[in-house]
């Protein structure tokens, strides 16, 4: 892995003030070109909710990431619909680790369960890589993976320091933006503000989601009454303008 001292360099810069997430997403590019991978993700966990928390939602009663961005390769629609989070064996291992580690897809691949997900990275592009495990004690775990479209497993012990580093300012960059959480936004909630945002209708959001029309109105009128906003347009206007949902 190479790039150290330009890790380290990103490292100090992602502590300017936080804006919209795509500098989190640019800030990943960066530190994946500077180290040899083709991209990077960054996931917020969080803390695991209580089971009857989430059999209150509509349905699929399915555990998400708090956040999700990639710089490409990894679909973070597509991760979230379907449940990935359960299932993936990189972020079990990432939230309960302290110190970077490499990984290939091959390392899990006598894991039934993580076969939907692994499959799924691999026609991503997502084969191989880096993660650095961030342990916040409030918010709940986050990683920041490195990736690779080949599998080749490899960390040199200094560039595991500079990427732990790198991955903990990522992390607190994350964490001082505009965030759903903050605003007491569900991860659903912001999925049908931002189809609102992009011109779908109720019925076409319902079919994306596999949701019914009715449960796609009610994420909304939610979504509305945390945003304080008096109707769709002016909630979806608000959750734009502060960075919550990226067109």
């Amino acid at each position: 892995m190479s790039g150290v001292r330009g890790a380290l360099a990103l490292a100090s810069r992602a502590s300017a003030p936080a804006g919209p997430l795509d500098v989190l997403r640019t800030d990943l590019a960066e530190l994946a070109r500077l180290n040899g991978f083709s991209g990077g993700f960054y996931m917020h966990i969080g803390h695991r909710r209580p089971i009857s928390e989430i059999q209150a939602e509509l349905p699929p009663l399915r555990q998400e990431p708090r956040q999700l961005v990639s710089t490409g390769g990894l679909d973070e629609t597509l991760y979230r619909r379907r449940g990935y989070l359960d299932l993936d064996p990189l972020a079990a291992r990432a939230a309960s680790g302290f110190t970077p580690f490499a990984w290939t897809l091959e390392e899990f691949a006598d894991d039934a369960k993580a076969r939907p997900v692994l499959r799924s990275l691999d026609a991503w592009g997502v084969r191989s890589g880096v993660i650095a495990p961030i342990q916040d004690y409030a918010g709940g775990p986050a990683f920041v993976t490195l990736f690779r479209g080949v599998a080749k497993a490899e960390l040199a012990e200094p560039a595991a320091a500079a990427l732990l580093l790198a991955a903990a300012r990522l992390h607190a960059t994350a964490r001082s933006a505009p965030d759903a959480q903050a605003k007491g936004l569900s991860q659903r909630e912001l999925e049908v503000l931002r189809l609102a945002a992009l011109g779908h209708t109720e019925q076409e959001a319902a079919a994306t989601l596999a949701l019914s029309r009715r449960g796609v109105q009610f994420h909304l009128a939610r979504a509305g009454e945390k945003l304080d906003a008096p109707n769709k347009t002016a909630a979806v206007a608000r959750a734009v303008s502060a960075g919550l949902i990226a067109l």
